[in-house]
């Protein structure tokens, strides 16, 4: 098993290679290109098999044996059309979300699917924005991917030959496991830490730094060397008025002793720092001028009038708030002159054990929402190439119904977005039959057959991370031999 010793042995032998990072670029990497990831995590376990439906006719990684498994909760077989505007090919919605009828997102949730031309998974109908990118080739599909310290059938983990990751199915640890890029120890840094501690100056010490969440961060951030910057996703904040001038008269920087002065100039620079990001965000951030697939500006949420209801269909729209302002973000750095930045989204409620069908609907729809603005407003900034998005969670759901819910699991489906995407599906599709091999207590909990390292690996291989560096990042890289998916155009 991986421990803590072993990655320091690592961490102590690659800093001769590592304390450079600009060398690990290739002559045609040392321009002025931007590269951006974009992780939301989908905190309580998301349920990705009634966002991404099995849609074969496979008897036991199809849809016959998913309907039979999830019941109350399956997406029906109905072959949904999604509407295309046809001089442009792209989506219009025009009529609202035509197939949420009576103003139900849960009826929408479960009345049927977009299929998509070669592949054996279909997008669930209350996401018309992400099945439109799905069939443009914008977004990959990863099955059964999960926290996975090396590769490991049922009967190793039983007989315990195999290790399972500390506290499984429990959310905070396992959390912890997917932010740290570790699947076998909790007490680690993340691995977007990891990475900007051997980055550390890549971006010339600009005030954005590398890695910035959106309201929080989780342990992903979490560095030996290096702090995230933390944004709200309304927007950062001036420190103005009557509380600076207090401050500015009682912290003297001229007066008081060592400390005090220290203490100052440190408390200076962020007022600074502040100044220059609102600025930033007030006077050098983009405008759009795409509309979204009601019509109305990017990153709005439709109206009644839109929708044509009478009242609005309740959707969480709080991702159109936090992927706008990863938007002026991404703009703001590229034109900074930043080489790489990570953003990290929070977006919790994925908790389904009952009510899934009114929850997770509402989820899913703000999802799409979101993520259909966010990729026109980077095609807007000519960005579309540079920023790629992901999904992550605590865990997948149980494939089984509880009679109104799912129950936590493991392994479970994702998704990856950007226009350096290769679209389709990745990984292998499991068993979905209680008890089977694919399923580790016969409570539908599937082992994953695809690491959240392969997962990473192949998304930062794109990013410019390879050879030691990414061996640092993600030490149980070396357990598998598939460490490249191959859904990125490198």
């Amino acid at each position: 098993m991986f421990n803590r010793r072993d990655f320091l042995k690592i961490s102590a032998a690659g800093v001769s290679s590592l304390a450079l990072p600009m060398e690990l670029f290739g002559e045609e990497s040392q321009n002025d290109e931007y590269k951006a990831i974009v992780i939301i995590y989908q905190g309580g376990g998301n349920d990705g098999m009634n966002m991404f439906i099995p849609s074969s006719s496979d008897e036991k990684s199809g849809y016959p044996n998913y309907a039979r498994i999830r019941d109350s909760i399956r997406v029906e077989d109905n072959e949904l059309t999604l509407p295309t505007d046809d001089d442009t090919n792209s989506l219009v919605l025009s009529n609202g979300n035509p197939y949420a009828t009576n103003n139900s997102l849960p009826d929408a949730y479960t009345v049927g699917m977009y299929k998509h031309e070669g592949m054996d998974v279909a997008t669930n109908a209350l996401m018309p924005e992400v099945a439109h990118l799905v069939n443009q080739g914008k977004v990959a599909v990863i099955a059964n991917l999960g926290n996975l310290e090396m590769p490991s059938t049922k009967a190793e983990l039983k007989g315990k030959v195999k290790p399972l990751p500390p506290f499984l199915f429990a959310h905070n640890h396992q959390t912890k496991l997917v932010m740290n890029g570790i699947a076998g120890e909790l007490d680690f840094t993340g691995w977007a830490g990891r990475l900007a501690d051997r980055w550390i100056g890549l971006n010339g010490g600009d005030i954005y730094g590398f890695n910035i969440g959106i309201g929080s961060s989780e342990h992903l951030f979490y560095g030996d060397q290096t702090t995230p910057l933390i944004i709200s996703s309304n927007g950062p904040t001036s420190y103005y008025g009557i509380r600076r001038d207090l401050h500015n008269n009682y912290m003297d920087i001229s007066k008081g002793d060592k400390f005090r002065r220290y203490y100052n100039e440190i408390r200076k620079h962020s007022f600074e720092m502040q100044d220059t990001i609102v600025d930033d965000w007030n006077n050098n951030a983009p405008t759009w001028s795409s509309t979204n697939a009601y019509g109305g500006e990017l990153f709005s949420a439709p109206t009644n009038e839109q929708l044509s209801q009478d009242k609005p269909i309740l959707a969480d729209v709080g991702m159109l708030r936090s992927l706008k302002a990863v938007a002026k973000l991404a703009y703001i750095g590229k034109n900074r002159g930043l080489k790489r930045q990570i953003f990290y989204i929070g977006d919790g409620g994925y908790d389904t054990h009952n009510n899934q069908r009114n929850q997770h609907s509402k989820k899913l729809r703000g999802l799409s929402l979101g993520l259909g603005d966010f990729y026109l407003a980077l095609k807007d900034m000519g960005m579309e190439n540079d920023v790629t998005i992901l999904n992550v969670s605590d865990f997948g759901r149980s494939t089984g119904n509880n009679g109104d819910g799912t129950d936590h699991a493991w392994g479970g489906t994702y998704f990856v977005m950007g226009g350096a995407v290769k679209g389709g599906l990745y990984g292998t599709l499991p068993d979905l039959t209680l008890g089977s091999d694919d399923d580790l207590y016969s409570k539908g909990r599937l082992i994953p057959t695809t690491s959240m390292s392969q997962h990473y690996a192949t998304i930062l291989k794109w990013f410019g991370v390879e050879g030691e560096l990414l061996d640092y990042v993600l030490p149980e890289l070396k357990n598998f031999d598939v460490k490249d998916l191959g859904f990125m155009n490198v």
